[in-house]
Order: C-alpha cells, then structure tokens, then sequence
C-alpha cells in the first residue's frame, strides 16, 4: 500500500473503462465523429475540469497483458498518469472503505506483479511458510489427514451428468479422498481464470440448467443447506440464495452487495461474459465507477450489468457511452 496520504473523494468524477483509456491514448489514430468525442473528454480532464481515477481494476488488466508481453505496459502506464495524476481508488484487504489517494502506477503493478509470484501453485502449497518447520509440519499432518478420507462411492455419479465434471476433478476421479478433491477445487479456481476453454465449457452447463431448471426443481429443493423450502423456486432465487450461503463477506459491505449483484446478474445469464477474467475486472470497474458521478464504457455487456446493479441497489452513479456523456455535458 502506498505510504501517500488519502485524500477527500472529489466532486465531480467519472470512472473510465479500460476500452476508455485505450481509445484516447491512440486519439491520433481516430477520424470523426469518434476523434470530437475523445478529444472532448480528454480537453475535460487535461483542463482538470473533469476529475479520473484509476483503481487495482485497472492494473489487474495490464498485469495479465504485461506477463504476454512485458512492452505493453509502459504507454498505458503513461496513459493513466497522464489521464489520472496518479489519483488512485482502491479497496485494500482489511480496510472498511474504499480509499482515494495517490500512488504510482508503475510501482503499484510491480507489486501486483510481485504478489502474483508468490501466489501458491497449488493447495498443498499453500500454506507453506518459509523458515517455519514446525507449521509446516502441522501442515503435512493436516493433508495427511485429507488423504485419509474417502469420499462416498455415491460421488462418481457425478461424472455421469456432464462431461464438465471430468475437467473439473479430473484427480479425485481416481484417488476418492478429500485432499485430491482441495486439490482440484484449487486447480479449477485458477484455472478458469486463464483457461477459455473450461470456462466456457463450465459457462455452457450452467445455462443447460438454467433452461432445464424449471424439469428438475424438486430435486433441486431437496437440498437444504442452500436453498431451503421456498413455495416457489426459480433458477435466480436458488443463485442469490446460494450466494448469500457461500460468500465470504469483507469489511466493506458495499463492496461484497455489488460485486455479489454483478457476478449474480451474470451467472444468471443475463449479457454474461465469455471469460471469467473478464467478468470479475468488470465487476470491480461496477464497484469502484459506483463511487463516481459517472460510469463512462463501451462495453456492452459491462454497461447493462453495471445498469441493473445499480439499479438494484438503487445507486446514483449514471452508465453511460462516451457519446452520451459528451451529450450530457
């Protein structure tokens, strides 16, 4: 966390997609009426008669170009300091609100770059401490135990429903106990997240039960611990309400009730993305643009679920398409 001290939230924001940033910084390269459009928001913020942020949001898109290609980042690096000053809007672990304040761009995606390494690689790693042999002892003992039990045999029928399951526990398949199965939540969780493929995939199953939904609600209503016994039951109500079961809740509730709205909205299937990566960056850019006056995207499928979250949660921030936010001025 930079050492900058915060400072109060401005009075008249705007929060720029990231497809925002990209289009001003080639504005040579546009013809009309796009290059009047970007120009004119460019003169707003350059005449500091528009105030921009950049959040982690932001850094989390040049960190997963930066590992393709180390050369991508430093003229958007350039792009945000120029746009920006540095001002900086993020939600740090632990800290009950968001915090405005300045930090250098290029020092905060090193860090990320730096956090990114350190992540386990997998969940016998991970919560291996270096210099620490008596932890990770208890450690080993901890997974040997996992090793040690079975799952039921009533598991593998799972294999049968959808090829999905096949990619997803491909270990516990063929080793029945609960290690290898903390093993391939791990392995998923990261994977989907890179893997088009998978996600996809997975992506397509769920909509196969959300069409099928309404043929298998009494089963589904026989599982109690998620959904409990509704008079009626649809494909969104079981979605919010294994949510609100399974979330892991942070200081800041703003933060949890939007990006809960927005991931929900989309794994409902409504304008939902084709990459999970994508999904959650667009669930941030909602997060952090909702502390702003204005929402400025062209991405579709972010600016309807940014649309209906805000609607939901009846939140002030307006989205709106370059176009219309020239209009509006």
């Amino acid at each position: 966390m930079s050492n900058s001290n915060q400072i109060a939230t401005p009075s008249f924001t705007a929060y720029l997609d990231w497809n925002i940033f990209n289009k001003i910084e080639k504005l040579g390269e546009l013809q009309d009426p796009e290059l009047k459009t970007y120009g004119l928001i460019k003169e707003l913020i350059v005449n500091k008669k528009l105030t921009i942020p950049y959040s982690n949001a932001h850094i989390s898109d040049l960190a997963r170009g930066y590992l393709k290609n180390p050369e991508f980042a430093n003229k958007h690096l350039q792009t945000i300091t120029l746009l920006t000053g540095n001002l900086c809007m993020v939600q740090y672990w632990g800290i009950p609100k968001v915090k405005w304040h300045y930090r250098d761009p290029q020092e905060f995606l090193d860090s990320t770059l730096d956090e990114s390494n350190a992540m386990a690689k997998s969940f016998s790693e991970l919560l291996y401490i270096d210099d620490e042999p008596f932890l990770n002892a208890l450690w080993d003992v901890q997974k040997s135990l996992l090793r040690l039990q079975r799952l039921d045999d009533s598991f593998k029928d799972l294999y049968k429903t959808d090829p999905i399951f096949n990619s997803i526990f491909p270990r516990t398949k063929i080793e029945m106990n609960k290690l290898a199965l903390c093993e391939d939540l791990f392995q998923f969780s990261s994977r989907i997240k890179t893997d088009y493929v998978l996600y996809k995939s997975f992506q397509k199953f769920l909509n196969q039960i959300r069409l099928k939904f309404p043929q298998h609600q009494k089963l589904l209503m026989k599982n109690q611990q998620i959904i409990g016994k509704p008079a009626y039951l649809t494909w969104d109500n079981m979605v919010d309400k294994a949510y609100e079961q399974t979330k892991v809740a942070t200081k800041n509730a703003a933060y949890d009730r939007i990006l809960g709205q927005f991931t929900s909205t989309d794994i409902k299937g409504y304008s939902a993305d084709e990459r999970f990566a994508n999904m959650i960056d667009d669930g941030l850019h909602c997060f952090y643009a909702a502390h702003c006056d204005y929402f400025i995207t062209i991405d579709k499928r972010c600016a309807d679920k940014s649309k209906r979250t805000y609607q939901t949660l009846k939140i002030q921030c307006k989205v709106v398409s370059p176009e219309e936010f020239v209009t509006i001025l």
